[in-house]
């Protein structure tokens, strides 16, 4: 081993982080971190363009949230989440930590589950995923 490796491997053994314990956080009951969280004011809407007008949605669209976690996955392959909604959203969306799933990814594998809102934003149907958020509480 010639002096220019030992001292790459040198650098590389110092530059190790030192090891921390992972903590458990308990975020309660997946009811808790849906609808809203901890403000329990979350809105839903009809879902437009459904036969169904009954069905409600809620904005699962990926660009409104942050300090996103992937922490499963859903039978259709699409991720289970834990997120925030960024600052700008929480007033109407929801403040706490959520757990969801991402519009886009919805859209790509059953694409009759989301719906636009008017502002833009996506929305999810859970109902069709197999999650009757609205009767959850």
């Amino acid at each position: 081993m010639n002096k220019e490796t030992r001292n790459e491997i040198k650098e590389n053994t110092t530059q190790k982080r030192r090891y921390v314990s992972p903590q458990l956080v308990r975020y309660g009951q997946v009811r808790d971190l849906t609808q809203g969280g901890s403000g329990g004011s979350a809105e839903f809407f009809n879902c437009a363009g459904f036969a169904d007008k009954r069905r409600r949605c809620n904005r699962s669209d990926q660009r409104a949230k942050e300090n996103i976690v992937r922490i499963g996955e859903h039978p259709l392959g699409i991720g289970l989440y834990l997120f925030d909604y960024k600052p700008g959203f929480r007033d109407q969306w929801g403040h706490g930590r959520q757990f969801g799933v991402m519009a886009q990814e919805v859209e790509a594998v059953m694409p009759e589950a989301v719906s636009i809102h008017p502002d833009g934003y996506r929305m999810v149907d859970y109902a069709m995923l197999g999650v009757d958020r609205a009767t959850e509480r």
